[in-house]
């Protein structure tokens, strides 16, 4: 089964045990994103990344500039290691890493969780492509992926005991949405995709494709 359909299969199950009041405040949350246009005025095809220079769960300070000076790079914002639709995700994206970078690629994920809790995530899932911290979104918030969340999601995730803007080092409730960029050097983004919807992510094999006709039209 494809990641795709990994996912919609996932998100039907749990809008089909989760109440009524919640599942409304999910899809209300989805609609107030769709109407902000938070993925559609985010980063996109032919803009250019923004610098980073970000640390990962090893302590490691990655800069996009010394990652796209050896190539095309593959940046996926994640929302957090809560987060099932993400942690599916992550491991999809894990098992493409020799793909990925058998075409040259680097392969780095963000998530606005603080150091020791992406080294948490990135040690329990024993990934082989750095996880990088991205402390209150700022990254995500220059590349106009990041969101405020409505009372009412704030409020869903107070029931499940997720302290978001302590996980973040934050002081208010913000998250990024779902997105993979597939970026050239010297930075031009060549594929982008980011989602309101949390359970809507590309194949891999969307990535790989990319690369390959990056590398037909070098």
């Amino acid at each position: 089964m494809k990641l795709r359909q990994t996912l919609e299969a996932m998100r039907d199950r749990h809008l089909s045990e989760i109440d009524v009041g919640a599942c409304r405040a999910f899809e209300d949350e989805l609609d107030r994103l769709r109407m902000m246009r938070v993925a559609e005025d985010g980063l996109g095809i032919g803009d250019y990344l923004p610098d980073f220079a970000l640390e990962s769960a090893d302590g490691r300070i990655w800069r996009s500039g010394d990652l796209l000076d050896r190539g095309p790079l593959v940046l996926a914002f994640f929302r957090g290691g809560w987060c099932p639709y993400c942690d599916v995700t992550l491991a999809a994206l894990d098992r493409a890493v020799l793909s990925l970078e058998g075409l040259g690629a680097a392969v780095a994920g963000i998530m606005p969780d603080t150091i020791d809790h992406v080294r948490q995530t990135a040690d329990n899932r024993r990934l082989s492509f750095p996880l990088l911290s991205d402390p209150c979104n700022d990254y995500a918030r220059l590349c106009g992926l990041a969101y405020e969340l409505s009372p009412d999601h704030i409020r869903i995730h107070v029931e499940r005991r997720r302290d978001l803007p302590k996980l973040h080092g934050d002081t208010l409730w913000r998250l990024p949405i779902p997105a993979v960029f597939v970026v050239e050097s010297p930075g031009r983004v060549v594929f982008a995709f980011s989602d309101a919807d949390p359970s809507r992510w590309p194949d891999p094999q969307e990535l790989v494709d990319s690369l390959n006709a990056l590398s037909q039209a070098a």
